[in-house]
C-alpha cells in the first residue's frame, strides 16, 4: 500500500497549536519583540490577524519593523451606526487612520503595532464585532447581498449569520488571549467537535446569492447557496461548490474555477447543506500540498458526481436536481435606491475599499448625524440605509463638500473597479495594485470617453499577484501582477461573475496596459451589439473556435 503523503508544515503547526493558542499570549507580553515567529504566524490568522511589514522601507531598514493587519468578520456586511463609528474611531486610535472595506464584506485595519493589538481587538468586541475566523484555514466571513430590499434579502442575510455561527470554531483561545476570559480548568481534554485539531486543509469561502442578483460573485467561492425566489418567498436553494480564484503563474496544475451546481436544497436544510460541504472538504482535502488544498482541486480529482454521492451519504434528506436559473445579473447598489418601506438606502463607491482623509471624515459625519445602518458590499463599497429623502439630500451635500464624486458621476469603468491592497503591506504581492489602479483607470477612462463608451459598465479588476483576492478572473478586464511593473491581462469574463476570462496578453508593462487593450476597445465600439458588454463581445469574436484554452489549463468546448 502506498504511504500517505506527509502533512505540510502548516498542518503540523495547527495540530501543535493547542487549539489556536500557540505561544501568542506569551509573545504578546514580551516587550522586546515587534512581532511573532514560527508557527504563531499561522495561528494568528485564525484570530483575524496577518503579520506584515512596510516593503517600501525594506531596503532602508536594518531590521524588520512589524505591523499587523486586523480583519473583522461581518456576516452579510451588516453594521449599526454605533458599530461603524466605533470601528472608525479604532482606525484613528490604533491603525493608520484609514478603514479598508474588503472584497468579502469585511473591514480591516493596517499598521497596527503589536502593543496595540489586544486593545484594538477588545475595542471591536465591545461593539460585538469579532475578528475570529476572518482569516485562517476555516470557514471565513459569510457573504450575502447586503441591500435592505425586502423579505428575501432579510432572509438570506439572517441565514448568513446563522451559518457563520454554526461554523465558528469552538476553541476558547480567542477569548482567553484577546478578551481576558478566565481559562477553564478541566480534567477533560479540550475538543474542537467539528473541525478537529487540524481545522480545514485551507480556507473555505462561502456566500449566499439571490437568483435575481449575483452581487456577491457566488461562483468564485468554495461553497455557495443561490436563493430561488417566488416573489417575496425563498422556495429553496441551488447549492454550488468548487469555485476559487487563486492560481500560481507558470503552474498549469493550479487554476481558477467556477463553482458547479451540486443540487437543490430545501430551505430548512440550508445550514446543514453548507456544513456538509465543509465537512467533506475537511475529511478529503489535500493536507500535504497547500497549493492544491482548496476544494476546487478535490472536485477536479473526484468529479461532481462522486462529490454529490459523498454529500448524499452524509445527509438524511434527498438532494434534488439543481433548478435552471435565469441568466445571472449583478447589481452594484450604488446611489439612491428605494428600500420598499418609504425610505431609501444610498450606495457609496469607495475606490479599492480605502476610506481615508476627507472622504472618511465625511462618512463619519453622515453616520453621526443621520444614524443610518451601514452595510459593506462585495465590491468594497458602503451602503447607508434607512434614509429619508431629506437624509439623502443632506448626505449628498456632505459628500460634495468633501470633494467626493457621486456614483452617477463616475464612469462605467471606475464605478465597477476593484483592487487588492498589494504593495507595500501584502507579503505575497509581486506588483502594485491599489496604488496603481487610479492611473490605469484614468487612462482607460480617457480612451473609453473618446470612443463614446464612458458610461457603459465595464468590470475592471487589478491584483498584485495571481491569488485573486479582487476576483480578477471573472471580470471583463483584469490586470494580474507578474513582477514589479509587469502584468498579465485577462479579458472575457462576464459582468455577472458567471464566466472565466482568457489570458489576453502576457508580461505587459504597467505603462502599456491600456495601449494593449485599445484595438479590442475600438472593435467593441464599432461592432458591439445593443447592450453587449466587453466580455460578451470578446467571447463572440472568438466563439467560432471549436475550443479555447481556459484558466483551468484544459481544453473546453465553447458553447
Amino acid at each position: 500500500m502506498k504511504d500517505a503523503p506527509a502533512p505540510s508544515k502548516v498542518e503540523l503547526a495547527k495540530e501543535g497549536s493547542n487549539f489556536l493558542r500557540g505561544t501568542v499570549e506569551q509573545t504578546l507580553a514580551d516587550p522586546t519583540t515587534s512581532g511573532f515567529a514560527g508557527d504563531d504566524l499561522q495561528v494568528l490568522k485564525f484570530h483575524g490577524i496577518y503579520q506584515q511589514e512596510n516593503r517600501d522601507l525594506r531596503r532602508q531598514a536594518t531590521e524588520k519593523t512589524h505591523t499587523f493587519m486586523i480583519r473583522a468578520a461581518i456576516p452579510a456586511g451588516i453594521l449599526t451606526a454605533r458599530q461603524y463609528l466605533q470601528l472608525d474611531a479604532i482606525a484613528e486610535r490604533y491603525g493608520n487612520a484609514n478603514l479598508r472595506v474588503t472584497t468579502r464584506q469585511g473591514l480591516q485595519y493596517h499598521g497596527v503595532l503589536k502593543g496595540d493589538m489586544k486593545a484594538t481587538i477588545a475595542a471591536m468586541n465591545e461593539e460585538l464585532v469579532t475578528t475570529l475566523a476572518a482569516c485562517g484555514d476555516i470557514e471565513r466571513n459569510l457573504m450575502a447581498c447586503p441591500a435592505p430590499a425586502g423579505a428575501v434579502h432579510r432572509m438570506v442575510q439572517e441565514l448568513a449569520r446563522e451559518i457563520a455561527r454554526d461554523l465558528q470554531p469552538a476553541s476558547r483561545a480567542y477569548h482567553e488571549i484577546w478578551l481576558d476570559e478566565e481559562k477553564i480548568v478541566s480534567t477533560e481534554p479540550e475538543e474542537e467537535p467539528f473541525y478537529g485539531e487540524r481545522y480545514l486543509p485551507r480556507k473555505f469561502k462561502a456566500g449566499i446569492a439571490i437568483d435575481t442578483d449575483n452581487c456577491v460573485d457566488i461562483y468564485t467561492y468554495d461553497g455557495g447557496l443561490i436563493a430561488l425566489t417566488d416573489g417575496n418567498i425563498v422556495r429553496g436553494f441551488n447549492l454550488v461548490v468548487g469555485g476559487g480564484q487563486g492560481m500560481t503563474h507558470n503552474k498549469p496544475d493550479t487554476f481558477a474555477a467556477l463553482a458547479q451546481p451540486l443540487g437543490f436544497v430545501p430551505v430548512e436544510h440550508a445550514v446543514e447543506a453548507m456544513r456538509t460541504v465543509v465537512a467533506v472538504f475537511r475529511d478529503f482535502g489535500n493536507r500535504s500540498d497547500r497549493r492544491h488544498a482548496r476544494l476546487k482541486y478535490l472536485l477536479a480529482e473526484w468529479g461532481i458526481e462522486r462529490f454529490r454521492q459523498e454529500f448524499q451519504e452524509r445527509v438524511t434528506w434527498k438532494l434534488g436536481d439543481p433548478v435552471e436559473l435565469p441568466r445571472a445579473e449583478a447589481h452594484d447598489h450604488l446611489g439612491k435606491q428605494p428600500q420598499g418601506d418609504g425610505n431609501f438606502y444610498y450606495g457609496l463607491f469607495i475606490q479599492s475599499g480605502r476610506l481615508e482623509g476627507a472622504y472618511r471624515a465625511a462618512v463619519r459625519q453622515i453616520v453621526t448625524e443621520l444614524q443610518p445602518g451601514v452595510r459593506l458590499t462585495g465590491q468594497q463599497n458602503l451602503l447607508l440605509t434607512d434614509l429619508t429623502q431629506e437624509g439623502v439630500e443632506r448626505l449628498e451635500v456632505l459628500l460634495r463638500a468633501a470633494g467626493v464624486a457621486l456614483p452617477h458621476e463616475l464612469s462605467g469603468a471606475v464605478r465597477h473597479s476593484m483592487a487588492c491592497p498589494a504593495l507595500p503591506t501584502c507579503g505575497l504581492a509581486l506588483a502594485e495594485s491599489e496604488r496603481a489602479i487610479p492611473e490605469v483607470l484614468r487612462e482607460l477612462e480617457a480612451v473609453l470617453t473618446h470612443l463614446g463608451l464612458r458610461d457603459v459598465p465595464v468590470s475592471v479588476r487589478m491584483t498584485g499577484c495571481p491569488n485573486g483576492c479582487a476576483r480578477p478572473y471573472t471580470a471583463d478586464v483584469a490586470f494580474v501582477g507578474r513582477s514589479l511593473g509587469l502584468y498579465n491581462v485577462y479579458v472575457g469574463g462576464r459582468f455577472a461573475g458567471d464566466r472565466l476570462s482568457d489570458l489576453f496578453a502576457a508580461d505587459v508593462k504597467q505603462s502599456e496596459l491600456v495601449e494593449v487593450l485599445k484595438p479590442l476597445l475600438m472593435r467593441w465600439r464599432w461592432e458591439r451589439q445593443v447592450g453587449e458588454g466587453l466580455g460578451d463581445f470578446y467571447q463572440r469574436l472568438h466563439g467560432d473556435r471549436p475550443a479555447r484554452q481556459t484558466l483551468t489549463g484544459k481544453e473546453q468546448v465553447v458553447a
